[in-house]
């Protein structure tokens, strides 16, 4: 595993991961601002794949520079590993990402059709994660203030429109918030593949109703300490 944030989501792919009998090697945490990943590059060996989690022009660079390492690894990665919106700006180097995202262009929905065809014609480009998510998010603003008649003031009553809101059509898919006000929804497995000249995500597996908890126990999950990059630790 290799990414400049130790963010949740590596922590709760690592447990997954080693539950299911997989071996993380090693985990290497570049700096953001790493300009040259030669010396972490040249630590990227003996193993079967590669799971980044760079974002933004860092996913660029370090794609561009693992490729320039003749290095010839799968590589798989979150949601922003491979953003719809940035894989113009890849190369060849992207063909056969895999990534996990909680929104992905191509899914077929009377709403993200409509979603996505609007963006390419007003912004001439897929929508990503951050214009999917502000979207769904009005989505849920508009169905909140809906129940409240549009009032505003009452700041408790609006809070609980927000956490009852529960959408059949979205962008990401049907979705709703679990008694904790966090998300209950599809993500999305999708492999970067070259088409008609251009890079596109196609879905190999969507994964309905994903909590928080994915499979494993509320009460016993919520007793564990908060993902880190020392936490879990490595198995192996």
């Amino acid at each position: 595993m290799i990414s400049p944030l130790a963010t949740s989501r590596w922590g709760g792919f690592q447990r997954v991961f080693e539950d299911l009998g997989g071996r993380v090697v090693k985990k290497l945490w570049p700096p953001i601002v790493t300009p040259d990943y030669t010396p972490y590059l040249a630590q990227l060996s003996g193993v079967e794949a590669i799971v980044q989690g760079f974002a933004g022009a860092n996913t660029g660079k370090f794609m561009q520079q693992y490729k320039d390492a003749g290095l010839k690894l799968p590589l798989l990665g979150g949601e922003a590993a491979g953003d719809d919106s940035l894989l113009k700006s890849f190369g060849d180097e992207a063909i056969g990402l895999i990534s996990a995202s909680f929104y992905t262009s191509d899914f077929d929905t009377p709403s993200n059709k409509k979603f996505a065809a609007g963006m390419v014609r007003d912004y001439g480009n897929l929508p990503g994660l951050g214009a999917a998510s502000l979207y769904i998010n009005g989505m849920v603003v508009e169905a909140a203030l809906e129940k409240t008649g549009g009032k505003t003031d009452d700041k408790d009553a609006l809070i609980a429109a927000l956490r009852a809101v529960s959408l059949d059509d979205t962008p990401r898919g049907p979705f709703h918030f679990d008694h904790l006000g966090n998300i209950v929804g599809n993500i999305f497995i999708r492999r970067c593949e070259k088409r008609a000249g251009r890079l596109v995500n196609t879905t190999v597996k969507t994964y309905e109703n994903v909590s928080q908890f994915w499979t494993y126990d509320e009460k016993w999950f919520l007793a564990q300490p908060v993902y880190s990059r020392d936490y879990p630790p490595p198995k192996s």
